[in-house]
């Protein structure tokens, strides 16, 4: 559960007390922006599939403890919720399916489904970063060639002689690299759920991807060059897909029933270390955390 924010100078003060009064004297953030970061769902018990796919000990820990967050790092938490309001206006404009709960709690929500030529296609959209672009969509190195342009090295290196042509990356998609596990899961989940409550069938699935840094060096220095990509997703035995939420939600009910739970998140969950050293909120409580973390 959220309880305080970081403030600029490295200090923390409790959410209520931020937005009441500045500590600082002048606002980092606007109130509203301020209000946006401290939102989060409330528990009722239920599990939501995004809660599920992480890790058991991550939503356990993001329930049940006191944590912090630096309000500067929701902004594209926010960028993303707006964007989604935006498509979502535009989608009933249309006439189209659009954040549609599939379970009665309110969660569990279908961006968009769309009707077209006879197929039924359930969209997500996401904003992620290049890294998580080019695993999905499985782009590799796959070798150097001149530079097109023609531009030649200024100075000799390691990488060639001053005047001759610059050597460029050359990517390639390659499908058996990609991996879009956490979207397949997720979607797959959804369209069971609507499927079971409709009858309706779902012949397509796919992930509408807004890459949070297009354009940038950083993106096209990993092979992803557009801002924007639609993402087919593979349909999953519906047996498969069942059991694993039962399976996670049985172990996330443990360890709230049992006030404890000794497992950490596996190497897919926590990106192989990744969001424990960078990006969870709750890292200096898990083992694993402060592992990763070097003790801090």
């Amino acid at each position: 559960m959220l309880e305080w924010f970081r403030c600029l100078d490295g200090e923390i003060i409790p959410v209520k007390e931020c937005l009441t009064k500045c500590r600082m004297g002048e606002r980092c953030e606007t109130l509203p922006y301020l209000h946006l970061a401290s939102a989060e769902r409330e528990w009722t018990g239920e599990a939501s599939t995004t809660q599920l796919l992480n890790g058991t000990m991550y939503t356990f820990l993001k329930i049940t403890q006191p944590y912090v967050i630096d309000p500067d790092d929701m902004a594209y938490a926010i960028h993303g919720t707006r964007s989604h309001t935006q498509l979502e206006a535009k989608a009933k404009e249309l006439g189209l399916t659009a954040e549609l709960s599939v379970t009665q709690d309110g969660r569990n929500i279908i961006d968009l489904i769309e009707y077209e030529d006879g197929i039924i296609t359930l969209t997500d959209t996401k904003t992620w970063g290049s890294f998580r672009v080019a695993k999905v969509l499985g782009i590799v190195e796959a070798g150097k060639k001149p530079d097109p342009s023609g531009e030649v090295y200024k100075r000799s290196g390691a990488w060639g002689k001053a005047g001759s042509v610059k050597m460029v990356t050359v990517f390639q998609q390659m499908p058996q690299a990609a991996d879009n596990y956490e979207a397949e899961l997720q979607l797959n989940n959804y369209r069971v759920k609507f499927e079971e409550a409709t009858s309706i069938h779902i012949d397509k699935m796919r992930v509408h991807c807004i890459v949070r840094d297009g354009g940038l060096a950083v993106a096209r220095s990993r092979g992803v060059e557009r801002n924007t990509y639609l993402v087919p997703v593979k349909r999953m035995d519906d047996e498969e897909v069942k059991e694993y939420f039962y399976d996670k939600a049985y172990d996330l009910n443990e360890a709230l029933k049992t006030g404890s739970w000794d497992q950490p998140c596996d190497n897919r969950e926590c990106w192989d270390g990744i969001r424990c050293r960078d990006y969870c909120e709750v890292a200096t409580f898990c083992p694993k955390g402060l592992i990763e973390k070097g003790g801090r």
